[in-house]
């Protein structure tokens, strides 16, 4: 098959626009790897891509879940492979774009979600929540998967303590993450971290001008609330602040401070990956950018 083209990075770096630039020189199409972009109606706050933005480019694993339905990394495995195969049989290439960490590598390698968890270590865990508070137990998912960390919320105790569990009995880490399942090249988009940070910033700022606080309120007024998975993402759990006092501005703050840190989580995250090359989007424009991707990748 034709190799897999990656394009991973932190949120406000470029991904979607340049996977889309590339798409157009080399015959590709798109599957997200977002794991918010995934729920229908969450369109403003995950900051999903637009039919116009697209270009008409195919993209896949976008708008398949229903804001009331789980979806796990093994549902995104088996769809994302899936749609790996059929793309590279018909000839065009499969471009994994997005900034979730675990679903590029469950579509990258043969991970394991058995589901299976120890029963006595739940227990342990369950003494040590009542003993430390949710808070701590957040933290301590933080150290051993950042990525979980930033999609739950610290009042998700059963999540949070359900993902320590995986973290520590038989979740990603545990897995071979030196086999891949396609031959494949790996780009990272990444930027100067001040000029990341007032780009979020901004981002958000446009995310309000556009009409989250709508967007959110919809979805709770169907009966979406806090405790789904799909509010777990930044940007909508913030809301919740609202019952403990906080106004609108100072939620606003919390929402660029939380997208700050998760950013900063995923450059750290795409450090892992020895064999990707780092682009730097702010030294050239994305079609020249876009010409660099399609040149490398045609070499390999």
């Amino acid at each position: 098959m034709k190799s897999l083209l990656i394009i991973g990075g932190a949120t406000g770096t470029g991904k979607s626009a340049l996977a889309v630039a590339v798409a157009k020189k080399i015959g590709g199409e798109i599957i997200s790897a977002d794991s918010m972009q995934i729920y229908r109606g969450l369109n403003i706050g995950t900051a999903k891509i637009t039919q116009e933005e697209m270009q008409a480019i195919p993209h896949y694993m976008i708008d398949i879940v229903e804001p009331t339905d789980p979806f796990t990394a093994a549902d995104y495995k088996k769809k994302a492979s899936a749609l790996i195969d059929e793309i590279a049989a018909r000839g065009k290439v499969p471009i994994l774009c997005g900034g979730t960490g675990l679903y590029i590598n469950a579509a990258l390698y043969d991970l394991s979600f058995s589901g299976e968890y120890d029963a006595e270590l739940r227990r342990k865990l369950q003494e040590e929540s009542k003993l430390k508070g949710k808070h701590e137990m957040l933290e301590k998912l933080r150290a051993l998967d950042p990525e979980a960390a930033a999609r739950l919320h610290v009042n998700d105790e059963k999540r949070v303590l359900r993902a320590i569990e995986k973290a520590l009995t038989g979740g990603e880490k545990e897995n071979d993450l030196t086999s891949p399942k396609y031959p494949y090249r790996f780009f990272v988009t990444e930027m100067p971290r001040e000029k990341m940070y007032r780009r979020i910033e901004k981002r958000v700022d446009q995310m309000i001008a556009d009409g989250l606080i709508g967007e959110v309120e919809g979805l709770l007024s169907r009966g979406i609330g806090y405790d789904r998975q799909c509010m777990q993402a930044i940007a909508y759990k913030e809301w919740a602040m609202r019952d403990a006092g906080l106004s609108d501005a100072e939620i606003i703050e919390l929402i660029k401070k939380n997208t700050r840190n998760y950013a900063k989580r995923q450059v750290t995250w795409f450090k892992q990956y020895c064999d990707a090359i780092h682009i730097d989007m702010t030294e050239r424009n994305i079609e020249e950018i876009a010409e660099m991707v399609a040149t490398e990748y045609g070499e390999n």
